[in-house]
């Protein structure tokens, strides 16, 4: 599984994932009082992840590594992707007043957030056993 890789790069994961949560943290704060500081904090803290990412020497994915990986990895993948790029332009969107939150969304932005805080936990504890090893 690509999450529980024991590898040298537990610095720039730990790092990494930090950063993607503080930004996430940041947005899901701020999009009630203030949605564009909260994409603001988020785009500099995903920004800084995939630069801290990149300068410590992170391996980058080859195709083959995705050919390789799980469907469950693939989903996370795909459901990351989509919500590292959705739930930002949604809550500045709702700034601008394009958008406005509905029960339903509300309901699936706190589902897709819970998820994501229950697989960084394992990720840090995977991460955490990797290191005691």
């Amino acid at each position: 599984m690509i999450t529980t890789q024991n590898t040298n790069d537990s610095n720039a994961w730990t790092g990494t994932g930090i950063l993607f949560g503080v930004g996430a943290t940041a947005l899901g704060v701020f999009s009630a009082s203030r949605p564009l500081i909260g994409v603001a904090v988020y785009v500099v803290a995903f920004t800084g992840a995939l630069l801290l990412w990149r300068r410590t020497g992170g391996q980058t994915a080859k195709a083959e590594d995705f050919r390789a990986t799980t469907p469950g990895d693939k989903t996370l993948w795909a459901l990351g992707i989509a919500s590292a790029v959705g739930f930002p332009a949604l809550v500045a969107a709702d700034g601008l007043g394009y958008f406005t939150w509905s029960a339903l969304t509300v309901g699936i932005a706190f589902t897709v957030a819970g998820f994501y805080v229950v697989f960084g936990i394992f990720s840090l504890w995977e991460l955490n056993r990797a290191e005691q090893r």
